[in-house]
Protein backbone atom coordinates (compact mmCIF):
# COMPACT_ATOMS: atom_id res chain seq x y z
CA UNK A 1 0.00 0.00 0.00
CA UNK A 2 1.33 3.44 -0.90
CA UNK A 3 1.01 5.59 2.18
CA UNK A 4 3.19 8.29 3.67
CA UNK A 5 4.57 7.82 7.17
CA UNK A 6 4.94 11.28 8.75
CA UNK A 7 7.67 9.91 11.02
CA UNK A 8 9.71 8.93 7.99
CA UNK A 9 12.38 11.55 7.43
CA UNK A 10 14.16 11.75 4.09
CA UNK A 11 17.59 13.27 3.75
CA UNK A 12 19.02 15.00 0.72
CA UNK A 13 20.22 12.42 -1.77
CA UNK A 14 22.33 11.95 -4.86
CA UNK A 15 22.89 9.31 -7.52
CA UNK A 16 26.65 8.85 -7.80
CA UNK A 17 28.04 7.52 -11.07
CA UNK A 18 29.84 4.18 -10.65
CA UNK A 19 32.41 4.94 -13.32
CA UNK A 20 34.19 1.60 -13.00
CA UNK A 21 30.96 -0.15 -14.04
CA UNK A 22 30.34 1.80 -17.25
CA UNK A 23 30.14 -0.48 -20.28
CA UNK A 24 30.73 0.69 -23.85
CA UNK A 25 27.65 -0.07 -25.93
CA UNK A 26 27.65 1.40 -29.46
CA UNK A 27 24.21 0.02 -30.32
CA UNK A 28 21.08 1.92 -29.29
CA UNK A 29 19.59 0.65 -26.03
CA UNK A 30 15.91 1.55 -25.75
CA UNK A 31 14.63 -0.73 -22.97
CA UNK A 32 15.78 -1.98 -19.58
CA UNK A 33 14.46 -4.25 -16.82
CA UNK A 34 15.90 -5.63 -13.59
CA UNK A 35 14.78 -8.98 -12.22
CA UNK A 36 13.15 -9.24 -8.79
CA UNK A 37 16.34 -9.18 -6.68
CA UNK A 38 18.26 -6.88 -9.06
CA UNK A 39 20.90 -9.52 -9.83
CA UNK A 40 20.11 -9.61 -13.56
CA UNK A 41 19.66 -6.65 -15.89
CA UNK A 42 18.04 -7.15 -19.29
CA UNK A 43 18.87 -4.51 -21.90
CA UNK A 44 17.27 -4.20 -25.32
CA UNK A 45 20.18 -3.30 -27.65
CA UNK A 46 18.65 -2.86 -31.09
CA UNK A 47 17.50 -6.37 -32.04
CA UNK A 48 19.33 -8.13 -29.19
CA UNK A 49 18.53 -8.61 -25.52
CA UNK A 50 21.71 -8.55 -23.47
CA UNK A 51 21.53 -10.13 -20.02
CA UNK A 52 24.02 -8.79 -17.49
CA UNK A 53 24.79 -10.23 -14.08
CA UNK A 54 24.74 -7.46 -11.48
CA UNK A 55 26.21 -8.61 -8.16
CA UNK A 56 28.15 -6.64 -5.56
CA UNK A 57 28.08 -3.70 -7.98
CA UNK A 58 30.00 -5.73 -10.55
CA UNK A 59 28.50 -6.00 -14.02
CA UNK A 60 29.25 -8.83 -16.44
CA UNK A 61 27.61 -9.92 -19.68
CA UNK A 62 25.99 -13.32 -19.21
CA UNK A 63 24.00 -14.07 -22.35
CA UNK A 64 22.78 -12.47 -25.59
CA UNK A 65 19.33 -13.27 -26.97
CA UNK A 66 18.33 -12.63 -30.57
CA UNK A 67 15.01 -10.81 -30.76
CA UNK A 68 12.95 -10.72 -33.96
CA UNK A 69 13.42 -6.94 -34.37
CA UNK A 70 14.45 -3.84 -32.41
CA UNK A 71 13.46 -4.27 -28.75
CA UNK A 72 11.22 -1.41 -27.60
CA UNK A 73 10.00 -2.62 -24.19
CA UNK A 74 11.11 -5.26 -21.69
CA UNK A 75 9.37 -6.62 -18.60
CA UNK A 76 11.05 -9.00 -16.14
CA UNK A 77 8.46 -11.12 -14.34
CA UNK A 78 8.86 -11.32 -10.56
CA UNK A 79 7.19 -14.66 -9.84
CA UNK A 80 8.28 -16.90 -12.69
CA UNK A 81 11.43 -14.96 -13.69
CA UNK A 82 10.22 -15.10 -17.29
CA UNK A 83 11.07 -12.22 -19.58
CA UNK A 84 8.73 -10.38 -21.95
CA UNK A 85 9.92 -8.24 -24.85
CA UNK A 86 8.04 -6.08 -27.33
CA UNK A 87 9.50 -5.36 -30.73
CA UNK A 88 9.49 -3.00 -33.66
CA UNK A 89 7.92 -5.83 -35.70
CA UNK A 90 4.72 -5.64 -33.54
CA UNK A 91 5.34 -8.99 -31.83
CA UNK A 92 5.60 -9.74 -28.11
CA UNK A 93 7.96 -12.54 -27.08
CA UNK A 94 7.71 -14.51 -23.84
CA UNK A 95 11.10 -15.92 -22.85
CA UNK A 96 11.79 -18.81 -20.46
CA UNK A 97 14.89 -20.54 -19.12
CA UNK A 98 15.52 -24.20 -19.82
CA UNK A 99 17.20 -26.69 -17.48
CA UNK A 100 20.60 -25.56 -18.73
CA UNK A 101 19.74 -21.97 -17.76
CA UNK A 102 19.58 -20.93 -21.41
CA UNK A 103 16.79 -18.63 -22.51
CA UNK A 104 14.40 -19.62 -25.30
CA UNK A 105 11.23 -18.17 -26.83
CA UNK A 106 8.32 -19.88 -25.07
CA UNK A 107 5.60 -18.05 -26.99
CA UNK A 108 5.21 -15.35 -29.61
CA UNK A 109 2.16 -13.13 -29.18
CA UNK A 110 0.74 -11.76 -32.42
CA UNK A 111 -2.09 -9.25 -32.58
CA UNK A 112 -0.64 -5.76 -32.85
CA UNK A 113 0.00 -4.48 -36.37
CA UNK A 114 2.67 -1.84 -35.61
CA UNK A 115 5.61 -1.42 -33.19
CA UNK A 116 5.12 -2.12 -29.49
CA UNK A 117 5.58 0.98 -27.31
CA UNK A 118 5.15 -0.30 -23.75
CA UNK A 119 4.46 -3.56 -21.90
CA UNK A 120 3.33 -3.86 -18.27
CA UNK A 121 1.81 -6.62 -16.11
CA UNK A 122 -0.49 -6.81 -13.12
CA UNK A 123 0.89 -7.90 -9.75
CA UNK A 124 -0.41 -11.45 -10.09
CA UNK A 125 1.41 -11.66 -13.42
CA UNK A 126 -1.55 -13.36 -15.07
CA UNK A 127 -2.24 -10.34 -17.28
CA UNK A 128 0.00 -8.66 -19.87
CA UNK A 129 -1.04 -5.20 -21.08
CA UNK A 130 0.57 -3.80 -24.23
CA UNK A 131 0.21 -0.64 -26.29
CA UNK A 132 1.36 0.08 -29.79
CA UNK A 133 1.75 2.50 -32.67
CA UNK A 134 -1.36 0.81 -34.09
CA UNK A 135 -3.43 3.01 -31.67
CA UNK A 136 -4.59 0.04 -29.56
CA UNK A 137 -4.17 -1.36 -26.06
CA UNK A 138 -4.31 -5.15 -25.78
CA UNK A 139 -4.90 -7.39 -22.77
CA UNK A 140 -3.37 -10.86 -22.75
CA UNK A 141 -4.48 -13.48 -20.19
CA UNK A 142 -2.74 -16.70 -19.23
CA UNK A 143 -4.70 -19.84 -20.03
CA UNK A 144 -2.75 -22.83 -21.30
CA UNK A 145 -0.90 -20.15 -23.23
CA UNK A 146 -1.17 -16.38 -23.41
CA UNK A 147 -4.18 -15.24 -25.46
CA UNK A 148 -5.55 -11.79 -26.28
CA UNK A 149 -8.76 -11.28 -24.29
CA UNK A 150 -9.59 -7.66 -25.13
CA UNK A 151 -8.56 -4.70 -27.28
CA UNK A 152 -9.18 -1.02 -26.50
CA UNK A 153 -9.45 1.11 -29.64
CA UNK A 154 -10.46 4.53 -28.24
CA UNK A 155 -7.17 6.30 -28.96
CA UNK A 156 -6.84 7.86 -32.42
CA UNK A 157 -3.01 8.02 -32.56
CA UNK A 158 -0.22 5.75 -31.34
CA UNK A 159 -0.37 4.82 -27.65
CA UNK A 160 2.88 5.58 -25.85
CA UNK A 161 2.72 4.59 -22.18
CA UNK A 162 0.66 2.65 -19.64
CA UNK A 163 0.34 2.50 -15.85
CA UNK A 164 -1.84 0.39 -13.54
CA UNK A 165 -2.94 1.48 -10.07
CA UNK A 166 -2.06 -0.15 -6.77
CA UNK A 167 -5.40 -1.97 -6.47
CA UNK A 168 -4.94 -3.29 -10.01
CA UNK A 169 -8.39 -2.16 -11.13
CA UNK A 170 -7.60 1.09 -12.95
CA UNK A 171 -5.38 1.64 -15.98
CA UNK A 172 -4.22 4.87 -17.61
CA UNK A 173 -2.72 5.43 -21.05
CA UNK A 174 -1.36 8.41 -22.96
CA UNK A 175 -1.24 8.90 -26.70
CA UNK A 176 -0.13 11.25 -29.44
CA UNK A 177 -3.82 12.15 -29.80
CA UNK A 178 -3.34 14.50 -26.79
CA UNK A 179 -5.52 12.52 -24.43
CA UNK A 180 -5.31 10.23 -21.41
CA UNK A 181 -7.70 7.30 -21.09
CA UNK A 182 -8.76 6.12 -17.64
CA UNK A 183 -9.97 2.52 -17.76
CA UNK A 184 -11.56 0.47 -15.00
CA UNK A 185 -11.84 -3.29 -14.56
CA UNK A 186 -15.45 -4.43 -14.29
CA UNK A 187 -15.98 -6.78 -11.35
CA UNK A 188 -18.97 -8.26 -13.19
CA UNK A 189 -17.64 -8.93 -16.69
CA UNK A 190 -13.90 -8.81 -15.91
CA UNK A 191 -13.53 -6.52 -18.92
CA UNK A 192 -11.78 -3.16 -18.98
CA UNK A 193 -14.09 -0.19 -19.58
CA UNK A 194 -13.08 3.35 -20.57
CA UNK A 195 -14.48 5.55 -17.79
CA UNK A 196 -12.86 8.89 -18.57
CA UNK A 197 -10.99 10.64 -21.35
CA UNK A 198 -8.84 13.60 -20.34
CA UNK A 199 -8.12 16.00 -23.20
CA UNK A 200 -4.79 17.84 -23.09
CA UNK A 201 -3.23 20.89 -24.70
CA UNK A 202 -0.10 18.91 -25.57
CA UNK A 203 0.72 15.25 -26.02
CA UNK A 204 2.89 13.46 -23.51
CA UNK A 205 4.88 10.26 -23.46
CA UNK A 206 5.15 9.34 -19.78
CA UNK A 207 2.70 8.87 -16.94
CA UNK A 208 2.61 6.94 -13.66
CA UNK A 209 0.04 5.96 -11.04
CA UNK A 210 0.87 6.92 -7.45
CA UNK A 211 -1.19 4.51 -5.34
CA UNK A 212 -4.86 4.53 -6.33
CA UNK A 213 -5.82 8.18 -6.21
CA UNK A 214 -3.04 10.08 -7.99
CA UNK A 215 -1.07 9.95 -11.18
CA UNK A 216 1.59 12.10 -12.82
CA UNK A 217 1.87 13.05 -16.49
CA UNK A 218 4.72 14.73 -18.37
CA UNK A 219 3.57 16.90 -21.30
CA UNK A 220 6.01 17.05 -24.21
CA UNK A 221 8.63 19.84 -24.18
CA UNK A 222 7.17 21.43 -21.04
CA UNK A 223 8.96 22.48 -17.83
CA UNK A 224 6.02 21.33 -15.71
CA UNK A 225 4.73 17.95 -14.56
CA UNK A 226 0.97 17.52 -14.11
CA UNK A 227 -0.39 15.89 -10.96
CA UNK A 228 -3.89 14.42 -11.28
CA UNK A 229 -6.06 13.60 -8.25
CA UNK A 230 -9.10 11.32 -7.89
CA UNK A 231 -12.39 12.99 -6.97
CA UNK A 232 -14.59 10.51 -5.11
CA UNK A 233 -17.72 12.60 -5.71
CA UNK A 234 -17.45 12.88 -9.49
CA UNK A 235 -15.63 9.53 -9.75
CA UNK A 236 -13.11 11.13 -12.08
CA UNK A 237 -9.54 12.39 -12.08
CA UNK A 238 -8.84 16.10 -12.32
CA UNK A 239 -5.62 18.08 -12.72
CA UNK A 240 -4.66 19.24 -9.24
CA UNK A 241 -1.38 21.07 -9.80
CA UNK A 242 1.62 21.75 -12.02
CA UNK A 243 5.05 20.87 -10.62
CA UNK A 244 8.17 22.65 -11.98
CA UNK A 245 10.74 20.31 -13.55
CA UNK A 246 13.86 20.73 -15.68
CA UNK A 247 13.12 20.48 -19.36
CA UNK A 248 14.41 20.77 -22.92
CA UNK A 249 13.29 19.61 -26.35
CA UNK A 250 12.19 15.97 -26.09
CA UNK A 251 12.18 13.95 -29.30
CA UNK A 252 12.16 10.37 -28.08
CA UNK A 253 9.78 7.81 -26.60
CA UNK A 254 10.36 5.08 -24.03
CA UNK A 255 12.00 5.44 -20.57
CA UNK A 256 8.71 5.18 -18.61
CA UNK A 257 8.14 7.07 -15.37
CA UNK A 258 8.65 5.08 -12.16
CA UNK A 259 7.55 5.66 -8.58
CA UNK A 260 9.77 4.09 -5.89
CA UNK A 261 7.48 3.63 -2.90
CA UNK A 262 10.06 3.03 -0.17
CA UNK A 263 11.90 6.20 -1.13
CA UNK A 264 8.74 8.15 -2.10
CA UNK A 265 10.64 9.02 -5.26
CA UNK A 266 9.42 9.64 -8.81
CA UNK A 267 11.81 9.34 -11.76
CA UNK A 268 10.77 11.40 -14.76
CA UNK A 269 12.80 11.73 -17.96
CA UNK A 270 12.16 15.06 -19.70
CA UNK A 271 14.32 16.22 -22.60
CA UNK A 272 18.00 16.23 -21.59
CA UNK A 273 17.13 15.68 -17.94
CA UNK A 274 16.22 12.91 -15.55
CA UNK A 275 14.13 14.64 -12.88
CA UNK A 276 13.96 13.06 -9.43
CA UNK A 277 10.97 14.23 -7.42
CA UNK A 278 10.13 13.50 -3.79
CA UNK A 279 6.56 12.96 -2.63
CA UNK A 280 5.77 15.15 0.36
CA UNK A 281 3.54 14.49 3.37
CA UNK A 282 0.63 16.32 1.73
CA UNK A 283 0.84 14.09 -1.36
CA UNK A 284 2.36 16.73 -3.63
CA UNK A 285 5.79 16.47 -5.27
CA UNK A 286 8.88 18.61 -5.35
CA UNK A 287 11.86 18.25 -7.67
CA UNK A 288 14.92 17.49 -5.55
CA UNK A 289 17.47 16.71 -8.24
CA UNK A 290 17.89 16.71 -12.01
CA UNK A 291 20.62 14.77 -13.83
CA UNK A 292 21.58 16.60 -17.02
CA UNK A 293 22.82 14.87 -20.17
CA UNK A 294 24.23 16.33 -23.38
CA UNK A 295 21.44 14.77 -25.45
CA UNK A 296 17.73 14.10 -25.12
CA UNK A 297 18.25 10.56 -26.41
CA UNK A 298 18.35 9.00 -22.93
CA UNK A 299 16.91 5.62 -21.97
CA UNK A 300 17.01 3.78 -18.68
CA UNK A 301 15.34 2.43 -15.56
CA UNK A 302 15.68 2.08 -11.79
CA UNK A 303 15.59 -1.15 -9.86
CA UNK A 304 12.56 -1.68 -7.61
CA UNK A 305 14.25 -0.34 -4.47
CA UNK A 306 15.53 2.78 -6.23
CA UNK A 307 19.09 2.02 -5.16
CA UNK A 308 20.43 1.88 -8.72
CA UNK A 309 19.74 3.89 -11.86
CA UNK A 310 21.00 2.57 -15.19
CA UNK A 311 21.01 4.66 -18.37
CA UNK A 312 22.22 4.68 -21.96
CA UNK A 313 22.48 7.94 -23.92
CA UNK A 314 23.43 8.80 -27.48
CA UNK A 315 26.35 11.02 -26.44
CA UNK A 316 28.22 8.60 -24.16
CA UNK A 317 27.10 5.35 -25.82
CA UNK A 318 27.64 3.58 -22.50
CA UNK A 319 25.59 1.68 -20.00
CA UNK A 320 26.07 3.86 -16.93
CA UNK A 321 25.17 2.87 -13.40
CA UNK A 322 24.40 5.34 -10.62
CA UNK A 323 23.98 4.48 -6.94
CA UNK A 324 21.62 6.16 -4.50
CA UNK A 325 23.31 7.80 -1.53
CA UNK A 326 22.04 10.12 1.18
CA UNK A 327 24.00 13.27 1.79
Amino acid sequence: MITFNPQLQFNTFDYQLLEQNSIKEPEWCFSFAFNKDSTILAVGCQSYIKLFEFTNERVSLNQILMNTDFVRSIYFMKKSQNLISGGEDSSILVWQKNQDHQWFIYQKLLGHSKPIKHIIMNQNEDLIISCSSDKTIKFWVKQNEWVCSQTITNHTQQVLSLSINESQNKLISCSEDKSILVMELSSITNMWLVKQRIFLQEQGRRLCFIGDNQFTFQPKNQDILYLFQWNSTSQQFYQEMEIPVDSSLDTNYYFPQQFINQKQLLINKNGNYINLLRRKVDGTFIKEKAIKFNTNQIFGTMNDSGDYLVTWDQEQKQLQFRKFSEI
